[in-house]
């Protein structure tokens, strides 16, 4: 994985004309794992909630998970815009250019699609609910059948197997994908050398810095302090999932890597009832390196075209950015088009002004898409542990292993058909 971004790198710099057409390979690769996302997320639902057998374990999770997902989003939303702040006190101005006009009015036309479809939590029939493209839609379609087999006791227990030989089906059909994601990863990087090269010496290279150095503090700072206090290493985590991450680097977006980090998690001795519903949620309600992202755009952009945000501006735009970062899910680069979601609403400043944004969104998407996943990861672990359900001794043990090559399933887990995953 780390040679194709390597080699692709500099192919893309090399022959950045071929290059520039490799993108079909990458864009084809997310597209067929997020093809794969929706029913993962239903089966992995439903069949760990109903093997929960009782109704207030799973209320008592999703409250802990949604105390955690909304403090996680509001300190990130704060952090991102007190740095925005310190950033635009530097002497920067920028001027959009010419056709900013043009490229902004292209965004607000994706917004207005993207919108109409994530706007509402519930899907408008249970077959949309994995053609829609929202994970949240997967989620409440598999939180409603797996609480519907909670209630029915023995008579659904062969549609509870069916369900979990689904989901071992699903799985493997992930593994047959990810063949090919060095081949993504290298496709990926030479298109964005290609297309992208190097950022020239301005206020947006200062803002890419920023954004990559604040997200790497709030990782290694804030979830490394939050790891350790609840007993493993960030670090040793971080090595367990390198694979992931890097395909991340690769791709621009956390979703493909969505089944694999699961079923890791799920092998580290995180029980499926919780790590399908906490993973599946924080696909969309948990996304920190997101809500830095938007909090200190907006911040930077305003005062570097001479709009600067006033104090009341920016407390109104951190309220709405709560609610509108749900929204940042299922589309890579959304993001952005969360961004001018957010700025159409509030009117804080000319929206023209977010052109500055496009041509750094793609770097900036990367740090996005790993800050997420790696929150992501850290939060199932926490509010796990805050559950009482972790395997603290199978953790310690999968992340300290020098190669953990094909870990046994967990114990627990025997109603399963047994799935073995190499990290080779």
């Amino acid at each position: 994985m780390l040679w194709g971004l390597i080699l692709g790198g500099a192919f893309g710099t090399a022959a950045p004309g071929l290059a520039v057409r490799l993108h079909v390979v990458a864009d084809g690769f997310v597209s067929m794992m997020m093809l794969l996302i929706p029913p993962i997320i239903f089966t992995t639902v439903a069949g760990g909630m109903a093997s929960l057998g009782s109704g207030r374990q799973m209320r008592d999770l999703s409250l802990k998970a949604l105390i955690y997902y909304e403090a996680a989003t509001a300190a990130a939303l704060v952090i991102g815009l007190l740095v925005g702040n310190l950033l635009s006190l530097l002497p920067l101005r920028e001027v959009p250019q010419e056709h900013a006009a043009d490229q902004v009015a292209s965004l607000r036309n994706q917004v207005e699609d993207f919108s109409t479809g994530l706007d509402t939590l519930l899907p408008e029939s249970f077959f949309s609910a994995f053609t829609s493209g929202n994970p949240l839609h997967a989620l409440c379609v598999g939180a409603l059948i797996g609480g519907a087999m909670i209630l029915g006791g023995e008579r659904v227990v062969p549609v509870l197997d069916l369900i979990n030989r689904c989901s071992h089906l699903l799985f493997c059909a992930v593994r047959v994908i990810l063949v090919c994601a060095p081949l993504a990863a290298f496709a990926g990087s030479a298109y964005t050398a290609s297309r992208f090269g190097v950022m020239h010496l301005s206020g947006q290279l200062y803002l890419f810095l920023t954004f990559a150095l604040t997200c790497t503090a709030v990782v290694l700072g804030g979830l490394g302090t939050l790891a350790w206090r609840h007993g493993w290493s960030l670090l040793c985590l971080l090595r367990y999932l390198r694979h992931e991450i890097l395909l991340v680097i690769g791709t621009s977006s956390s979703g493909p890597v969505f089944p694999r980090v699961l079923r890791k998690l799920e092998l580290a001795g995180v029980p499926r009832a919780t790590s399908a519903p906490l993973m599946a949620g924080g696909q969309s309600l948990h996304l920190i390196g997101t809500c830095i992202y938007l909090t200190l755009g907006a911040v930077y952009v305003s005062a570097v075209t001479g709009n600067p945000l006033s104090p009341t501006d920016q407390f109104l735009f951190v309220v709405l950015a709560m609610v509108m970062s749900k929204s940042a899910v299922g589309v890579t680069g959304s993001g952005l088009l969360t961004l001018v979601a957010t700025v159409s609403v509030t009117q804080s400043f000319p929206l023209a002004a977010i052109a500055l944004l496009i041509g750094i969104d793609r770097f900036m998407s990367e740090f996005r898409a790993i800050t997420n996943l790696i929150g992501n990861a850290v939060a199932t672990l926490v509010i796990t542990r805050w559950a009482g359900q972790l395997d603290l001794d199978r953790l310690h043990l999968t992340l300290s292993a020098r190669r953990p090559v094909e870990p046994d399933r967990p114990g627990e887990d025997t109603s399963v058909v047994e799935v073995r995953i190499s990290d080779d």
